[in-house]
Order: structure tokens, then sequence, then C-alpha cells
């Protein structure tokens, strides 16, 4: 095992952490594994985090942020629904954490990809009524959240075979769209589409 040097070990640690997340809930990632995966020593999971779960707190904080500021364009559009498709650990670093959620620590807003859609939604529907949008918003986090962690699983559980997976994910792609229309978002952009891009 290499040892990175002092400096850029934080770094390496967090995206070691997201690495895993991608695949597993926060409760079956030990801090030495993540060392192991970051290539560092363990002791600097603690010298630079102070534990596991804060480690992990402010890797999936980091993603969230990425998310906004890349995925969503500093939250002026929603996440691209084939971009959800092709790139599972969009949603699914958020979906482990929110089925496994660590201890709150006070600190920061673990909310910023809920809030930007929110803020989102209101900009493009600013007479609707808040009860459908917040329900909006939340069927669309079920969706896209529980797509890449239970999708497959659950096309095939319905008797389904793996070859149906692309149908299925179409569809989901169209209840998306639907969602998103009925809020004033329409093809992952504000307003129809008219945002410029």
């Amino acid at each position: 095992m290499t040892v990175a040097p002092r400096g850029a070990a934080r770094g390496e640690l967090l995206d070691a952490a997201l690495r895993l997340l991608d695949d597993r809930p926060p409760s079956a990632i030990s801090g030495r594994e993540i060392a192991e995966e970051a290539g560092v020593n363990y002791g600097l999971v603690h010298y630079h985090f102070g534990s596991k779960n804060r480690l992990l707190d402010m890797a999936w904080r980091q993603h969230l942020d990425w998310l906004v500021d890349t995925e969503m364009e500093g939250g002026t559009r929603p996440v691209s629904v084939r971009a959800t498709a092709e790139d599972r650990t969009l949603w699914a670093v958020a979906g482990h954490m929110a089925l496994d959620p660590l201890e709150a620590t006070g600190d920061g807003d673990r909310r910023r990809v809920l809030d930007a859609y929110r803020d989102l939604v209101d900009a493009s529907d600013p007479d609707g009524d808040p009860v459908h949008h917040w329900t909006t918003i939340a069927a669309l986090f079920a969706l896209e959240l529980g797509w890449p962690i239970f999708g497959p699983a659950n096309v095939t559980t319905v008797g389904l075979s793996s070859a149906d997976l692309p149908m299925a994910r179409s569809r989901v792609e169209e209840l998306v769209a639907a969602l998103e229309g009925s809020v004033g978002l329409r093809s992952g952009e504000p307003n129809g589409g008219e945002n410029g891009s």
C-alpha cells in the first residue's frame, strides 16, 4: 500500500468514501476499508475527520454540492434523466445514505439537491399549488433515488427479464417527464425548455 502525502490524503479519503458509497450503505463500510481504498494509513481517517461517520457525511455533502453545481448547473435545471440512467453514482450515493442515514452532525445542509429542486419548481410554476410541488419533488426523488438501487431487481422480481430493463427504464423516464411537466419543467429544462441553453 502506498501512503499519500498528508495534504493529499484528505481528498483521497473523500474520493474513496464516495466510491464505496456508490455500492453500499454507510453501516456496511468500515473506516479501515475507506483508508485501504484510498491507499492511506487508517489513522488519517481520524486525523482529518475525527470518525468514519464524519468522513462519510463530508463525502456525501461534497457529492450533493457537485450534483447541484454540475448536473443541475447551479440549481437552474433538474438532473437529466438520461444522465441518471447512464451514471449510477449520481443518485446511488444519496440513495445509500438515505436508506442507512448517519447521525446528524448538526452542521451544513444535508438537503442541497432537494432545496435546489424546490427553488427550481417554485420559479417554474410560481402560482402552483405548494403541496403539488412538494409531492412532485418527492415522487421525482423516489424514482431517481430508487432506480439505481432497486430498479433492476424490481424489474426481475415482477417477472420480467433483464432484456426488459431498457423498456422499464424508458417507462421511468416517461414518468419523470410527466411529473416534471406537471410543475412547469419539461425535457429536463425549466419553462418548457425555454432557458436558452
